[in-house]
């Protein structure tokens, strides 16, 4: 498989926002989103060819030396990857906690236990709304992530509506929904407006929606790789 990068940070959202992880970032993406921070794991040539047990080793490797169980799989859009099952069912079987960033175009239906999804819907102002389907955010389960990075009011509404829809669709309480995430496109909407939204909506208070920012771009330089 194409590997743009492998290294240790932490992580910057979701679930584990500020704990170690080993990040392994693909190389390839079936969308091209206007605010794309990882162009250099989209188009060109910065990658590696390594097989899966290389990969798997790699990852240990920081396990080994500094104790990391957490692994992050990222890309680019790592779900479009050939040997990406295989990947993770080793991942896993090596007792490592495996979460996958995707970006809602590809269903999720690799279930382990140590395994969690975290997956964007892409609202209006990344011009891929129109790639997203419903049947894709339905395969989430209720430990996984359900990501919206907004860079306007529109794509604040988009998000309530959806979150809105998978609701009814579930017909079922707040707590089978998955984890709900709001952030903004980095530099556009300011944080106070998304979380003034994000009170005043009952939708997103119900299912518990929370607001994050990326924790790596303040920790670091916005424009730096490897963190």
């Amino acid at each position: 498989m194409k590997v743009c990068e492998i290294f240790k940070s932490i992580e910057g959202e979701g679930l584990r926002m500020g704990q170690a992880a080993v990040f392994v970032r693909l190389h390839g993406c079936n969308l091209r989103c206007a605010y794309c921070d990882s162009m250099y794991a989209v188009e060109g040539h910065d990658y590696t060819q390594m097989d899966v047990d290389e990969v798997l080793s790699a990852v240990d490797k920081y396990r080994s030396e500094s104790g990391v169980g957490c692994v992050t799989l990222t890309g680019g859009e790592p779900l479009i990857h050939e040997g990406v099952d295989e990947l993770l069912s080793k991942l896993c079987g090596a007792g490592f906690e495996v979460n996958v960033e995707t970006n809602g175009t590809v269903p999720c239906k690799r279930c382990f236990p140590s395994l969690f999804y975290t997956m964007d819907w892409k609202c209006g102002s990344s011009g891929m709304s129109g790639r997203m389907r419903m049947e894709n955010i339905a395969t989430l389960g209720k430990n996984d992530v359900l990501k919206f990075v907004v860079g306007s009011v529109e794509d604040l509404r988009e998000a309530e509506r959806v979150v809105s829809q998978l609701s009814l669709l579930r017909k079922s309480p707040a707590c089978d929904m998955p984890h709900i995430f709001v952030s903004p496109v980095f530099g556009t909407l300011p944080n106070e407006t998304i979380v003034d939204w994000m009170l005043d909506s009952e939708t997103m208070t119900r299912n518990g929606a929370r607001f994050q920012v990326q924790l790596h771009k303040i920790v670091w330089d916005p424009e730096r790789r490897g963190v």
